[in-house]
């Protein structure tokens, strides 16, 4: 018997544990995964996992996934790899009438990697030249921006803080929010002017190739790429 969990019914958890094994259940669409010594705290936003509470390491526990939500856990579900979940710790009654506790799956957030993986694009997209710079992107990619902020909020205290907390999401992007507009505003600005329109005629001779644009000074535009690209490592 989870003894140790009987105090916290209903508190939303973080655990990391391994696979010991699963079994499919095609009648209910659900993988039952048997994860060993999962460690089991008490979930805090503000707290990255290793700082949590720890409520109690149990010697397993019966993970119950709907198939359609196995793409949402960073695990290949092979044998004896680490897994990490969120869940809310819950009663509930065996067949032969006792009681125990365990933890119930919540719904798995993906906000980290979604937070990464926009933030690679951006960096790729920033490290063109200026004419090769995919304006649109940019714009769709702030708006996505905005899309994560507010998942951000409606996660409220169930935020999975395995790898970033509520404070370092607010922290990058934030620094999306100001740096995407004005990276797309200085972008349009050097391919509206009037030296780089010049720089893109087609020159007659070699002397005319030569006399193209001065090597530039580092423009505000490469400053702000120079931020994004830091924004990952934040």
């Amino acid at each position: 018997m989870r003894s140790n969990l009987e105090d916290h019914i209903g508190s939303y958890v973080l655990c990391k544990g391994w696979v010991g094994g699963w079994e499919d259940m095609p009648e209910c669409s659900t993988r039952r995964v048997f994860i060993k010594q999962p460690t089991i705290k008490k979930g805090d936003a503000d707290l990255l996992y290793e700082n949590q509470i720890t409520l109690s390491t149990e010697h397993h526990l019966n993970l119950f996934i709907k198939y359609e939500d196995l793409k949402d856990y960073e695990s290949n579900f092979d044998l004896h790899s680490s897994i990490h979940f969120a869940g809310f710790i819950q009663q509930y009654t065996r067949k032969n009438g006792t009681i125990d506790f365990g933890v119930y799956p919540a719904k798995q957030s993906t906000l980290h990697f979604k937070l990464e993986r926009l933030v690679q694009s951006i960096q790729d997209t920033l490290a063109q030249s200026v004419g090769e710079i995919d304006l649109t992107y940019l714009e769709s990619a702030l708006k996505q921006v905005g899309v994560l902020h507010r998942e951000l909020e409606e996660s409220g205290e169930h935020l999975p803080s395995f790898k970033r907390t509520r404070r370092d999401f607010l922290l990058v992007l934030g620094a999306l929010s100001y740096g995407l507009p004005k990276s797309i505003r200085e972008t349009k600005a050097v391919l509206a002017s009037r030296a780089y329109r010049r720089s893109q005629r087609p020159r007659k001779t070699c002397l005319g190739e030569a006399s193209g644009l001065k090597e530039p000074k580092k423009t505000s535009h490469q400053k702000t790429a120079d931020l994004i690209k830091r924004i990952g490592n934040l």
